[in-house]
Formats: structure tokens, sequence, C-alpha cells
């Protein structure tokens, strides 16, 4: 890889590497359920010892307790560090962290910011749980209720800002951003998550406008956790952002260089 060049490849879901020659990140690896259509390979993970974790939802840190490693450091909130230890992860690989916080990892400074979750309806999700998609798919249904209600986000979503060669990415956790908070205009690239509302196309748009980056990198439109995800049409945002940033659409395991 070029030097003072960063590499972001995008696995599905949230979970992206963050990659220079030297160093490496993690944000909110997963491994799919079997019955997704959604692959990754099993070695895609063993490289990487850092892991920032945006929120405590399963889809986000559900699989870390099979990806961490004696030297991985896990960085995360109170909820998700709860919910790990809780899951076996060994206290010595996490790292509590909190909005304002600002670490380094190798090439790249790290800032937290308080983030902010997509409002969940709750009738949406009952409706979820009913459709005929999930009666299709009944079987071990209820095991992945559980897993997905074991996990809780519990108001603590973290944005993070990436900095290194004189760029910066900007990573959300999810399609939202706190209303009292002063975020960095004109990254680079920003992480955006497209999934989670019936709006999505004119929320995506006004975080674009408080944001105003120099490219999108669009994430969590993909179905990788059946029956509750689903694959998300992004033909809306890209017409509705084309001539004013780039944006990015990646195939699963793809990369883009900055």
């Amino acid at each position: 890889m070029d030097e003072n060049r960063i590499k972001i490849t995008w696995y599905g879901t949230a979970s992206v590497r963050i990659a220079s020659e030297n160093s490496q990140l993690l944000i909110d690896p997963f491994i799919p359920f079997p019955d997704s259509r959604v692959k990754i390979p099993a070695d895609a993970y063993s490289d990487c010892r850092h892991i920032l974790v945006s929120h405590g939802h399963y889809d986000h840190i559900g699989s870390i307790m099979e990806i961490v490693r004696r030297d991985t450091a896990v960085y995360c909130t109170k909820a998700p560090y709860n919910t790990l230890c809780r899951k076996g992860v060994k206290k010595h690989n996490l790292h509590l962290i909190k909005a304002g916080a600002v670490i380094t990892v190798g090439d790249f400074k790290i800032t937290a910011y308080k983030g902010n979750h997509i409002r969940l309806n709750g009738w949406d999700c009952l409706k979820a749980l009913c459709s005929r998609r999930v009666r299709k798919n009944h079987r071990g249904i209820m095991k992945k209720v559980m897993k997905f209600t074991s996990c809780l986000e519990k108001k603590e979503t973290l944005c993070y800002l990436v900095e290194a060669f004189g760029k910066r990415i900007l990573i959300l956790g999810s399609l939202a951003l706190a209303g009292d908070i002063t975020y960095p205009k004109g990254a680079d690239l920003v992480l955006l998550p497209y999934q989670g509302s019936d709006k999505l196309c004119e929320t995506a748009e006004e975080i674009y406008e408080r944001l105003m980056p120099k490219a999108v990198l669009l994430t969590h439109f993909d179905d990788t956790f059946p029956p509750f995800s689903t694959e998300v049409d992004t033909s809306e945002i890209d017409e509705q952002l084309n001539g004013r940033t780039r944006v990015y659409k990646l195939r699963q395991g793809s990369s883009i260089i900055i």
C-alpha cells in the first residue's frame, strides 16, 4: 500500500477496516448469521488488534467475543463493555471510552464524539417480527431474538473522527446526530449507515447538509442479519447527492483508498 494513504474496506453492516501502511483499525466487526447471503472470510479480522465500537447493539458487537485475541484492544462505552464482559470477553481486552476522548493508534488520531441512534419505531419492530419473512424462516428465530435483545445501546452511541496524513474520516454508528454537538465539517469521508427509518433519504440529506463532507461511504444498507435486516435501495440518496458530493457504495469486502 502507498505510503501516507488510507485504505477503507467495508465488510457489511457497519463493519469497516481503516488501514495505513503501518496501522489498522476495525469498526464494529461482525460475523454474519449462517443463513446470511453476506459472507466474511474466516481470517478477515485476524491481523487487526484495535477495535472501535460505535454502540452496543448486537449487529455491532455480537461477534467481538469470537474475534478478540489476547492482545486485542476494544474501545467502547459502558453498555457494550458490560455486555461483552457478560459474554466472556476478558476485561484486559476492554477499554472504556466516552465522548471527548482522544486516543492514538499508530498513525491514527481518534476523537470520540457524542452520537445518536436513529429512533427505532416499536410498531415497525413488532411488524418485522410478525412478517411473512420471519414466518417462512422461523427455525431458530427465538435464538436470534435473544441474541439481539441481549445487546443494548442505552443511548451511548459514539461517532469517531479518525485523522492521519492530513485526511479526516468521520464514522457514524447510526443514521443520526446529536442535536447539541458541533461535529467537524468538510471531512474527506463520512461513513453513513443507511438503514433504520422510513425516511432514509430525507434523514441522510439532513446529515449531509450538517456535515458537508467531500465524500460519503454508505454502510449498513445490506441484509446481513436476516430476517431483522433488509436490503435497502440506495438509488434515491445517490440521486439526491449527485453533483454535491461523491457517494461510494461498495460490495462487501471491497475497498477505497484516500
